[in-house]
């Protein structure tokens, strides 16, 4: 029975052409993007107000909100945001046919692919480091993050085939719109007025 599962989900996949590819991947790492926003902000909710009890002895909240509290994730914020950018490029390029959407897809998971990557280790090399004043039980936020971002790896080499392919789908999609026009353009520019 397992393999009869295996053989029909493998069939699914050589029968799906490279624009489903594109809105499954896009999809998925439009959610990759929002669960790694959700563990950024639980990350820095539970930082600051440990935090502020270790520096006041206090158990009250941060008070003050400004624009310069950093804490040692905050490049997971900016890596969510591009991320979930970029998958509506995808989904918005393979549903419109438009060719530069898909291509910005196709380039920014070509550097995901080094960056996500450099990421990862760097995230599980901050999981044994301690930072002066840092909070304690910060560790499963730091490899639920880690974890995200290896599996954003993982979409974004399996994106850069479909975009690839979507591509020229594409192109050989519009090139046959263009002859198909230009054929009915010169049916309609030679008709014989009556």
């Amino acid at each position: 029975m397992p393999s009869e599962r295996v053989r029909q989900l493998r069939d699914r996949y050589r029968n799906m052409k490279s624009g489903g590819g594109v809105l499954c991947i896009s999809f998925l790492q439009l959610i990759v993007g929002l669960v790694l926003l959700g563990i950024y902000e639980g990350y820095k909710t539970r930082y600051f107000n440990d935090l502020n009890k270790v520096q006041t002895g206090d158990t009250a909240t941060v008070t003050e909100r400004t624009l310069n509290f950093h804490s040692p994730m905050d490049f997971i914020f900016w890596l969510a945001i591009v991320n979930n950018i970029f998958s509506i490029f995808g989904f918005t390029g393979v549903l419109n046919q438009q060719k530069e959407l898909v291509t910005g897809f196709f380039a920014y998971n070509a550097v995901q692919m080094i960056v996500a990557f450099h990421y990862f280790v760097d995230v599980c090399a901050d999981v044994g480091i301690r930072y002066s004043g840092e909070p304690a039980g910060l560790t499963s936020f730091e490899r639920a993050a880690a974890a995200f971002i290896f599996f954003n790896f993982l979409l974004s080499i399996a994106a850069t085939v479909f975009a690839t392919k979507a591509i020229e789908e594409i192109k050989v999609k519009q090139r046959e719109e263009y002859n198909r026009l230009s054929v009915l353009s010169d049916t309609l520019q030679y008709e014989v007025d009556q």
